[in-house]
């Protein structure tokens, strides 16, 4: 039976219109009532129709009874599994069960308040966590509560009440000079991975990206690495991922040393790998990698960071300083070597993957003093010294 208004205008089953001009929807499901509001009908009935469907999917929860636990699994199950890479729903998870769960994860979703997330944003930054960090902790939990207000589990939204805690400006990134690339290089021969290293510093691509290289990517015959994708680790294992941007698909001409690098390093995995027949165990979907441990897994990032530490220590060694340098600092060092040898900042950003040349000109701002003055002196020729004594 349909509900009347004093203008005999007729509603749909379960809809009346009050005297403040909301309209009220009720229905009942397994004997308990449900009621929502709304000035606009239509906006009503599609909260309804979503409410039964979460009802009789067992997505809803009371809103004094849902955790941020239960909120966070429905919230990654069926807001951002179908929306996201799989790399980023790795991500958010990590960083959920890493920072999240254990001093938020049992409170009720609607009596999170500001204070208790500024807490934890601040505690991190006293732990010493990065700013990149800090920064994920905050997209994850205003994805959930974004998404929670939307669906009327909470009244309002802590999160935007907070803010970011100041954090120290980054140390100057650190890049190799061209003498400490020399040295670097010859010490990195004698170590296991000393071809990823020399692969780097010849390409700029990122450590994710050369360990999820494939054979079937190197184009020997017109000497080009086609990326197409990263490497990613997680609780669960490896798997290949779509590269970070679509402007990280992209094509790299082979300098002669990477040519020659492959090509011996392709042999030795062959003969590696016959060699020790059912022992060589490569993971499901992954048995074709360029870079794979000696029994062709996959290789981990730690073990290319370890391995620096291990080169570095060995030019230590030998008499010289060498101060550390990330993984990632080998891509920079690499990006520096083509500015201060003349190449177009468009075509590397296209080498690098960027996806704005405003990135690339950013980064690479402080390349080079030295640069900067060559460049000045191609128009000293305008300006005759004047002689003045």
């Amino acid at each position: 039976m349909s509900a009347k208004n004093n203008d005999t205008r007729k509603f749909p089953k379960g809809i009346t219109l009050r005297a403040d001009g909301n309209y009220m929807g009720r229905f009942t499901y397994y004997g308990e009532r449900y009621t929502l509001y709304d000035k606009d009908l239509k906006k009503l009935q599609r909260k309804l129709d979503d409410l039964r469907y979460e009802l009789e999917h067992g997505l809803y929860a009371k809103e004094n009874q849902i955790t941020v636990n239960d909120w966070f699994h429905t919230w990654i199950k069926e807001y951002k599994e179908p929306s996201v890479k799989r790399g980023t729903i790795g991500v958010y998870q990590d960083t959920y069960d890493s920072y999240i769960k254990k001093p938020l994860g049992k409170k009720k979703l609607k009596d999170l308040r500001p204070e208790q997330i500024q807490n934890l944003f601040n505690t991190l930054k006293t732990n010493g966590y990065s700013r990149s960090t800090i920064e994920l902790v905050s997209v994850v939990l205003s994805g959930m509560y974004k998404q929670a207000y939307k669906n009327q589990l909470i009244r309002s939204n802590p999160v935007p009440h907070t803010t970011l805690p100041k954090m120290e400006e980054p140390a100057e990134r650190r890049v190799l000079t061209p003498k400490e690339q020399e040295i670097f290089l010859s010490t990195a021969q004698n170590y296991h991975y000393g071809y990823v290293y020399e692969l780097a510093l010849s390409t700029g691509m990122r450590s994710g990206e050369i360990r999820g290289l494939e054979w079937n990517d190197i184009d020997f015959q017109n000497r080009i690495i086609h990326v197409r994708g990263t490497l990613v680790q997680n609780r669960y294992g490896f798997y290949k991922d779509l590269p970070k941007t679509s402007s990280s698909y992209r094509d790299i001409p082979m300098l002669d040393n990477v040519y020659e690098l492959l090509k011996a390093h392709r042999k030795n995995q062959i003969e590696q790998k016959l060699s020790l027949g059912s022992h060589w165990e490569p993971v499901e979907k992954l048995d074709n990698l360029v870079v794979t441990t000696d029994t062709g897994r996959p290789l981990g990032k730690t073990y290319l960071n370890n391995g620096i530490k291990t080169i570095i220590k060995r030019i230590e060694q030998s008499g010289q300083e060498f101060a550390y340098i990330s993984f990632h600092g080998l891509r920079h060092s690499f990006a520096t070597r083509c500015i201060e040898n003349g190449m177009e900042p468009q075509v590397l950003k296209a080498i690098l993957g960027h996806s704005k040349l405003s990135l690339t000109m950013d980064l690479y701002a402080h390349v080079l003093p030295d640069a900067k003055s060559k460049e000045m002196k191609k128009i000293s020729c305008l300006f005759p010294v004047k002689d003045i004594s």
